[in-house]
């Protein structure tokens, strides 16, 4: 009588090699992740990342080729899922809330784990230009960031006198500042908050139409 062999696995199921594989990179990540939050990047090595992942250095290196992946590859997983739904959330209102709702949404998820944002802050700004998987990342944020500023030109709300594209890298800047601030211990957090809205608030008003910059200017006093 033949022997059976195994039946194939059905179509979309990952396969026990596939499911070993994941297993092994999401052990790396958690174990790169605890790390640099506590140790900081530089002072991580791989091979503590390796033991605390339970993995062999020669492995860790089979799946990612350096500590700099490592930390594109956390951010990148960390960020993809916030950065859609804060812009699902900043579907409605005027430019100004619907950039903090966006802002504020990364901003909360730092705020989980303040000592990996430090990473962050300090270490992936020297990494985007070599990186297509931060580039990625930063474009998507940026992209909806400058839809937002494409949406309120359409609409009247801005002035076409600057290229969405261009306000969203300034937009994107004054966030960062204020966020590097907070997690250096220059600001509280409700100080951060409203730094970050008056900052916004500033660089919007000198590109509001004229007659939508008077009546912002007329319902702040009441009207008279």
């Amino acid at each position: 009588m033949p022997s059976r062999r195994p039946a194939p696995p059905a179509s979309g199921t990952p396969s026990r090699r596939e499911r070993n594989k994941r297993d092994k990179q999401e052990r790396i990540l958690r174990a790169a992740r605890r790390l640099f939050a506590r140790k900081g990047f530089e002072r991580a090595t791989t091979r503590e990342i390796a033991e605390a992942a339970d993995v062999g250095a020669g492995t860790l290196f089979l799946y990612t080729g350096k500590k700099e992946d490592l930390l594109v590859s956390i951010f990148a997983e960390d960020m993809r899922s916030v950065i859609d739904e804060a812009f699902v959330d900043a579907a409605a209102g005027g430019l100004l809330e619907q950039l903090l709702r966006v802002f504020g949404a990364l901003i909360a998820h730092h705020e989980q784990d303040p000592g990996l944002a430090r990473v962050f802050v300090k270490e992936l700004p020297f990494v985007e230009d070599r990186h297509h998987l931060l580039g990625e990342t930063m474009s998507t944020l940026l992209g909806g960031v400058a839809r937002l500023v494409a949406q309120a030109q359409a609409t009247g709300e801005l002035a076409e006198t600057v290229a969405p594209g261009e306000l969203a890298d300034n937009l994107f800047a004054l966030y960062f500042y204020q966020l590097q601030r907070w997690l250096r211990g220059a600001a509280s957090r409700s100080r951060r908050d409203e730094a970050l809205r008056a900052a916004l608030a500033l660089q919007l008003e000198g590109l509001r139409v004229p007659g939508r910059r008077r009546s912002r200017i007329a319902a702040s006093r009441g009207g008279h």
